[in-house]
């Protein structure tokens, strides 16, 4: 049996959705612990029957960790729910016994199976993909992460990392940290039974390189869709906030499938997607959001990252 876990609210229901629709083409077993976000989320399981999902309410976290409720109220929304990331495999393996899971970002998907290559790796006590990005955001992609809790050192790395997240975890980069995921980069010199993949064996994601992609797009594990933007008709693939020119090929054979099941799975259970890394609270937040907005607009037509799609 694998263990999963992921955590979201209603924004990214649909998404979730969708990358558990990607495992179930795959003949595994598999349980999938979800951290739900908010009510509507709870709700949708509550009248949804998924035999293999484990339904955690933020109630429940907050409840057993305390401390998260002492920094709340002083956090922007998608920061706070950067915070939680630690607390939620160290929830799962002190309150459910899970001694290996893996944490997925909301907005994978697989094209192939992932069970060979968490099996082969339950020898280490994390495992960690490198990504090719400014290294202001971290050395490595926190959107995939497997914990082995059969290793001390993976509780301790957990709570180090937990203590850090309280203590700053914003999403504009700095010097010490960006979000959840810059801590990660500290991992390399204080776990002895670490293991390191590169993206290309394992998950691409939109700052790898388009020949990268091009070159492996038929053996890729996953995809990390981060950025992808759905419209009434169109969508932004998320490329040029990498200053990226789009690749029609890459489009048409993995963004293309990816958003046609997305859609189906909006209409099947009346979704929609958005992103909610622009839900802020604070004026002077909302004042540099909308700057951000006006530089994403021209860089989105600047590298013609619009892109029409059809629903047979």
């Amino acid at each position: 049996m694998i263990n999963f876990c992921s955590y979201f609210d209603k924004n990214y229901l649909a998404k979730f959705l969708n990358l558990r629709s990607s495992l179930e083409n795959f003949n595994f077993k598999y349980t999938f612990y979800i951290l739900c976000l908010d009510d509507f989320s709870v709700n949708f399981f509550k009248k949804n029957n998924f035999n293999n999902i484990i339904i955690i309410t933020l109630n429940e976290i907050e409840n057993e960790y305390k401390e998260l409720l002492d920094i709340k109220q002083n956090r922007e929304i998608i920061e706070y729910y950067f915070t939680l990331s630690p607390f939620l495999p160290k929830y799962i393996f002190e309150k459910k016994g899970i001694k290996q899971i893996s944490y997925l970002d909301s907005d994978f998907y697989f094209f192939q199976s992932p069970k060979k290559i968490i099996q082969e790796n339950i020898d280490c006590s994390v495992t960690l993909i490198q990504q090719n990005v400014d290294e202001r955001y971290g050395k490595y992609n926190v959107g995939w992460i497997n914990f082995n809790f059969d290793y001390n050192e993976t509780i301790i790395i957990v709570n180090e990392w937990g203590n850090e997240c309280l203590n700053e975890c914003t999403d504009i980069p700095n010097n010490n940290s960006y979000a959840d995921q810059k801590y990660l980069d500290k991992w390399v010199t204080k776990l002895k039974y670490l293991r390191v993949f590169q993206p290309e064996y394992t998950c691409l994601s939109p700052w790898d390189s388009n020949s990268v992609i091009e070159e492996n797009k038929e053996s890729m594990i996953a995809f990390h869709f981060h950025g992808l933007e759905l419209y009434e008709s169109n969508f932004t693939s998320g490329f040029y906030q990498f200053n990226k020119k789009n690749n029609q090929k890459i489009i048409n054979r993995i963004y293309i499938p990816y958003i046609k099941n997305l859609i189906s799975i909006e209409k099947k259970y009346n979704l929609k997607s958005s992103s909610i890394r622009h839900r802020r609270k604070k004026i002077f937040t909302k004042f540099l959001i909308i700057l951000r907005n006006i530089k994403s607009s021209i860089k989105k037509v600047y590298y013609k990252d619009y892109h029409s799609y059809k629903i047979r």
